[in-house]
Order: C-alpha cells, then structure tokens, then sequence
C-alpha cells in the first residue's frame, strides 16, 4: 500500500530595502511622537492624520496580498488531498459499518447463550429466569467466552450459577418474611398486604416494629372510642334513672288535664283557655254602653313607640276602630322636652 509522501519548497519572502523601511517607520514615528492638535492647525491636523492612515493601510494591504500568495499552495495541497482521499473513507465507514453489524449479532448470539444457561439453571430452582434479563447483559463480554465465541467458560459458568443461587435465597428468605409478617398481622387482626410491601426498602425487624406501632396505636384508639360509648351509655342511664324517680314522686292527679285548645299548653284548674278568653271579652263588648270620650294628643319619640303605645292600648281592652280612633296624625320637627312644655304651656 503507497503511502502518501510530499516534497515541500519551502517559500522565500524577500521585503526589499528591508532597512530603509524600517528607517522610514521610525522617522515618523520620531516625527509625531508629540505631535499637538491646537484650533489653530486643526486644517493641518487632519491631513496629517489622513496621511498617516494611508501608509499604514499601504503597509497593511501589501501585507495581506502576500499573505495570500503564500497560502495558495497549501490551499490547493489540502483541497488535492481531502478529494483523493474520499473513496478510502467511504471505504472505511462501509467496513465500520459491517464490523459493528457483526459485533452486535454477536454479543445477541452469546446474549442468548448466557440466557439459555440461566434459565437451565433457574428451572432447577423453579425461579422466573426473567428476574435476571438485566444482569445477563453482563456476561455477554469476549472475554466470557471460549475462543469459538459460542461456548460459555467456567468461570464464567460459576458466576452464573452463584447468582441463581444467590436470588433462590433471597426469594426463600423473601417469603419466609412474608410468612413471618402474616402471621403477625393475623395475630393481630390486621391486613398484611401494605406491610408485605414495605420490604422493599425496609428489614424484617423494622416491619415488625411498625406492625406493633400500628397495632398499639388502633388499639389505643379503639379503646378510647369504647370508652366514650360506655361513658354516653351511662350517661342515658342515669338521665332515663333521674326522669322515671321525677315522675315517681310527682303526686298523681285523677282529673284530666285542662288543654288550651289554640296553644296546646296544659292549663292550671283558675286559667281559661285563649278561646274563652276571647269570647269572653267579645261578649263584654256588645254589653257595653259608650258614655264618655276624650281627645288624647300623644307624642313619640319614633315608630317602634307609636307601635308600643298601641300595643298598650290593645292590652287594656282598647282596640283600633272599635273603642278608639286617631285623626291627626302627621310627623312634626324634633322636639326636645323643654321645647314640648314651652309649646304647649306645660
């Protein structure tokens, strides 16, 4: 295979009168050293300036066209290579391509024969082969098989072995737990199955803690509460014991007892029922004979007395349009007591 060789030359750059440009640089650089901008030169001033950003950009522009010239070759020398060299890159990604398709089938074909092997090995131990899909990945390396790629070493073979022997164990201990935590649960009269969980971040020991917490703490409550019914039982009893020696030793009355028949309420033997009442003093009225009457002018202070004073009224026996009327009603300005006796001579 012809390897890549290049002959490079390397370039000559030659600045021409080397010494009378440097000469001329520091001349006026030494000239404008201190140079003064004054109001009086300012016209001057500009020019100056003017000239010397044209030989500076002289100096520049030479620069950067040489510049160029010299990395013309380079740019051709990289462009030649980049495009002579594309066909073996293409070749080369076809082959990685292919190498890693043939690495990837190999690691499933020994990813199936580590599975095969443990699932073998997990059927004498009546285990779910399943539980260890994540960890056979493991195995799957070159170096944990034979040279034919195919066959499994021995030590390889061990490491399998211990680890189903090792998840039969802990599976044992898992439902020896469980056993253990159902049984305590039944002792108490308690569910298992949120305890039975707790065994994925917690040990034996401290579900059994938790259980006799929880335990104590219904048990506590359920005290309480039977505490408060018995309290509440007693207290019904002693209320029911207190009314019945009442009515015991209230004396006993062979009369029926007088009922208002409006109200309902039970009547002592002097009182008259509402309705009697009211028939009563309905009687009294057509009785009556009329043989005096006043004018009253009476003053209130606002409506609930006015209302009050009625009311009055109406409980001496005098009711509205029936012994008494009132004319001359009407709302008078505010007046205070001293101005209500001046009125009216008082």
């Amino acid at each position: 295979m012809q390897e890549l060789q290049v002959k490079v030359t390397q370039a000559q750059v030659e600045i021409i009168d080397r010494e009378k440009f440097e000469q001329n640089i520091n001349d006026v650089v030494a000239k404008y050293q201190n140079y003064t901008v004054t109001a009086a030169t300012i016209k001057d001033d500009k020019q100056v300036l003017a000239n010397l950003r044209k030989l500076d950009k002289q100096v520049s522009d030479e620069r950067i066209r040489n510049k160029k010239l010299l990395s013309e070759p380079a740019d051709e020398f990289d462009k030649y290579i980049k495009k002579a060299i594309q066909p073996l890159k293409d070749i080369i990604n076809k082959i990685d391509v292919d190498v890693k398709e043939f690495e990837n089938h190999q690691k499933m074909v020994r990813l199936d024969t580590v599975k095969a092997y443990i699932s073998n090995k997990s059927a004498e131990y009546m285990i779910d082969p399943r539980a260890f899909d994540e960890k056979a990945t493991e195995y799957i390396k070159a170096s944990d098989f034979m040279a034919d790629g195919m066959t499994l070493k021995k030590a390889t073979m061990k490491s399998l072995d211990d680890m189903v022997t090792f998840e039969f164990q802990k599976q044992q201990e898992l439902e020896k737990s469980k056993s253990a935590i159902s049984g305590l649960c039944a002792e108490y009269g308690m569910t298992d199955s949120p305890y039975i969980r707790m065994l994925r971040d917690l040990t034996l020991a401290e579900v059994f803690e938790q259980i006799k917490a929880d335990y104590e703490f219904e048990k506590q409550k359920e005290e309480t509460r039977q505490a408060q019914e018995r309290a509440e039982r007693e207290n019904q009893e002693l209320l029911a014991a207190q009314q019945a020696k009442q009515q015991e030793q209230a004396p006993k009355s062979t009369e029926t007892p007088n009922f208002d028949p409006e109200t309902g309420e039970i009547l002592d033997s002097e009182q008259i029922p509402q309705n009697e009442q009211n028939s009563l003093r309905g009687a009294e009225n057509d009785l009556k004979r009329y043989t005096q009457k006043m004018t009253l002018e009476v003053y209130f202070v606002d409506t609930a007395e006015k209302d009050r004073f009625k009311a009055t009224l109406e409980q001496a026996g005098f009711k509205f349009k029936e012994n008494y009327q009132v004319s001359g009603y009407q709302r008078i300005e505010p007046l205070t007591q001293e101005e209500l006796n001046e009125q009216n001579g008082w």
